[in-house]
């Protein structure tokens, strides 16, 4: 009777790892006249020749002795050439399992049928097919445990193994398919570091003091590249050691072949990217941004960049990766270690990845922000597409009285003051008078905002809460001239007074002896009546260049052109520096 087959799929998500499929007892079927019997577990760990005895082949009878019988073996869907003694190509019966199931170390279960073939050189005829049987198979591959360890390092060895604190990262793919563990130990830099690694079972044997479950090198202790094994079987532990002189030690592990790559690292103060919008040479032109603190305490880099409307290819590097390119090497540049079109990932040195492995957007977005983490070696491309502009409503509206249909208590977008990104690059700058909690909105109303957890530098007047919808509080009440760059996650300020200077006033072009304006808060403007002559002037700030406008009177520009007074007098001037009532900041000067 012929035993029905039953045949795993291939999207296999290992719930047989500890159950897995096993025929117990060899099994013989029926092949015509003849028979087929099993030979039990097939362990390729276990086996080192280049054919594999999969079954005994008790053939059919010949009907026609002239003819030389050949067989056949067909698994699963496909058919290899098998020997009459039951064997054939290890690899052949190696790979389909691998390809089907993965590469973990347990026991598979494939259909199988045998066929007979009679030729006589000329003609070739199959004469009978067996019965399904089942060949049961264990790939080869070393034990690979889920989770692994960093013992010692910059943490206590007992310690750090019996509490687990510096695991290895890996991937969302099973251990098979990626046997790769890396990890990124902050270290004391006036001190050398000793270290080794274990799975759980190496950890928890710790706690009992049985240290030789830890991998040790099989090399020198210094080697930055080698393979490993365990302590136990290296007859002493083997540590691994890397000298005083780094802040940084990244440890890869490839747990398929037991081989390790020690790179000491440290964080440059600064990065360019190189390609992109740019040009693929030694220019400093393009650098990422980065916050006041140390690159240690934050090691985020961030650069944003126009879309040219088609595929962008780019990478980046620092300072001497860059200076290199100037001399023909491109070898120090960083790549990604996956698709060049993937949109987060990790990223590594071209000399370590074989190649450019540059980045690639589609050009489909406006802009694109790129940033970089240099501590974990990842890397995330966010498309950005900005609108013009993005609002502040706050604490501070509750001040200004004259605005149509103010609430008493302020916070409202439809009569915030409108900050403008005039690039459409996620940069926006405008003025406001701020005092205590706020806001961004992308529209006037509360649909969409930036809050303070949108940003990850602050001017020192800023404080926040974090968490969702966290408001942003400014703990200097003042007007600000606000730069909220939310393409690259920072948000600074600077206190402004406005003034006049010119030959039109008494100060001339003399910025530091600007005509001071007051600011007039419930109608949220600066204001002045004055003498002026016949002339020329501008509006500028703080008694500097600095931070100056010009241009139309109904529409002012930072850094416009000159305004001019046609006939002496007595004059009125208020300036509307925070387009809280109209997208343009604007003047007005009214002759007494």
């Amino acid at each position: 009777m012929a035993l029905v087959a039953s045949l795993v799929a291939c999207t296999d998500d290992y719930k047989d790892w500890a159950d897995p499929q096993v025929v117990a007892q060899p099994e013989t079927v029926s092949f015509g006249d003849g028979s087929i019997t099993t030979v039990g577990v097939i362990d390729f760990n276990q086996i080192t020749d280049e054919r594999v005895k999969v079954c005994t082949i008790n053939p059919p009878s010949a009907s026609d002795p002239a003819y030389a019988p050949s067989y056949s073996i067909t698994i699963g869907d496909q058919v290899f050439d098998i020997n009459a003694d039951g064997t054939m190509l290890s690899s052949d019966l190696q790979d389909y399992v691998t390809n089907l199931y993965g590469k973990r170390p347990v026991e598979r279960v494939v259909d199988a049928t045998v066929s007979m073939w009679l030729g006589n050189g000329v003609t070739t005829v199959k004469t009978a097919t067996s019965d399904v049987f089942h060949i049961t198979v264990i790939p080869k591959a070393p034990h690979i445990s889920q989770n692994y360890y960093l013992v010692g390092g910059p943490n206590d060895w007992k310690e750090s193994a019996v509490n687990k604190m510096l695991k290895f990262n890996h991937s969302d793919l099973d251990v098979y398919e990626d046997p790769v563990f890396t990890v990124i130990m902050n270290v004391n830099p006036e001190s050398d570091t000793w270290f080794a690694f274990g799975d759980d079972e190496a950890c928890e044997a710790i706690a009992n003091d049985d240290w030789s479950k830890l991998f040790g090198t099989k090399g020198e202790s210094e080697d930055l590249s080698g393979s490993f094994d365990y302590r136990y079987n290296l007859g002493g532990d083997h540590s691994f050691h890397v000298g005083a002189g780094y802040r940084l030690i990244k440890v890869t592990l490839n747990m398929m072949d037991y081989t390790y790559k020690i790179e000491p690292l440290n964080i440059a103060d600064n990065y360019y990217l190189i390609g992109g919008p740019g040009e693929w040479n030694n220019s400093k032109d393009q650098k990422f941004s980065h916050s006041d603190k140390s690159v240690f305490e934050d090691p985020v880099f961030t650069y944003t960049f126009a879309s040219t409307g088609g595929e962008m290819w780019f990478a980046f590097g620092d300072e001497d990766a860059i200076d290199a390119v100037g001399n023909g090497d491109w070898n120090q540049l960083f790549g990604t270690t996956g698709d060049s079109k993937d949109l987060s990932g990790s990223f590594d040195r071209r000399y370590n990845l074989g190649g450019e492995h540059s980045f690639c957007v589609d050009g489909s977005a406006a802009f694109y922000r790129f940033s970089v983490n240099m501590m974990t070696m990842t890397y995330e491309i966010t498309p950005l597409n900005f609108e013009e502009f993005i609002y502040v409503p706050g604490n501070a509206q509750k001040y200004n009285t004259s605005a149509p249909g103010m609430p008493e208590w302020g916070w409202t977008p439809e009569l915030a003051p409108a900050l403008r990104s005039a690039n459409f690059d996620g940069i926006y700058v405008g003025y406001a008078y701020m005092d205590g909690e706020f806001k961004f909105t992308k529209e006037r109303n509360w649909n969409a905002e930036y809050n303070y957890d949108s940003f990850s530098s602050y001017g020192s007047m800023f404080t926040g809460q974090s968490g969702t919808g966290g408001n942003i509080n400014c703990t200097e009440p003042g007007y600000y001239r606000l730069v909220a760059d939310v393409a690259n996650g920072s948000l600074n300020a600077t206190k402004v007074t406005w003034g006049l200077v010119g030959p039109a006033t008494p100060a001339g072009w003399d910025a530091g002896s600007y005509v001071v304006m007051n600011y007039n808060m419930a109608d949220d403007c600066w204001e002045i009546t004055t003498a002026l002559n016949a002339d020329e002037f501008k509006f500028t700030t703080n008694g500097t260049w600095d931070i100056n406008m010009g241009g139309d009177i109904n529409d002012l520009q930072e850094n416009g052109p000159n305004l001019r007074i046609s006939e002496a007098g007595t004059y009125t001037i208020k300036l509307y520096p925070s387009r809280a009532q109209s997208d343009k900041m604007y003047a007005t000067i009214v002759k007494q």
